[in-house]
């Protein structure tokens, strides 16, 4: 019985096993360049402890209610200014649709996936109710604009909205 082909191709243990090596080898490479960069780029970290986020869960329910009874209205916009500036605009209003001016203001820009990347905001009061800031750089991509307005009695509004930069 003859072993080879009629063009002169042979099958050896040896090129089975170059085969072999050659395909889980291509797997495991970009398996391992996958891992790293996912590694890399992402700590994987959204809370510091998330037992002790879990224990402040009932706060947070009680402060949400409360937020929804005050009523208030924040809107939040964002504009490219130049190439990469950005200026941020922020109306806060009464249930009335009174503004609600002389208010401390703190907002950040979180990325989704990376908190490394996160940028603080200082919004100061153009007119009553309506306070703006002026970023240099900013990247494109997706973000969470949050604004808080912190109050005397230490009752804060909350405010998350994903935007998405260009």
């Amino acid at each position: 019985m003859p072993s080879g082909s009629a063009s002169g191709f042979r099958l050896t243990g040896g090129k089975v096993l170059a085969i072999f090596v050659a395909f889980f080898g291509t797997i495991a490479s970009a398996d391992a360049l996958l891992v790293t960069s996912a590694f890399r780029t992402w700590s994987g970290l959204e809370v510091a402890s998330p037992y002790q986020a879990s224990q402040r869960y009932n706060e947070e329910l009680r402060l949400a209610r409360r937020q929804g009874e005050r009523g208030w209205h924040l809107e939040s916009r964002t504009e490219r200014e130049g190439s990469d500036g950005l200026v941020v605009a922020v109306t806060l209003r009464d249930r009335y649709g009174q503004p609600l001016g002389d208010r401390r203001l703190r907002a950040r820009l979180e990325r989704p996936t990376d908190k490394r990347g996160d940028l603080t905001i200082a919004l100061a009061e153009i007119t009553p109710g309506d306070y703006v800031a002026h970023l240099d750089a900013v990247s494109a991509g997706q973000w969470d604009l949050v604004v808080d307005v912190l109050s005397a009695d230490g009752d804060d509004y909350r405010r998350k909205s994903r935007i998405v930069l260009r």
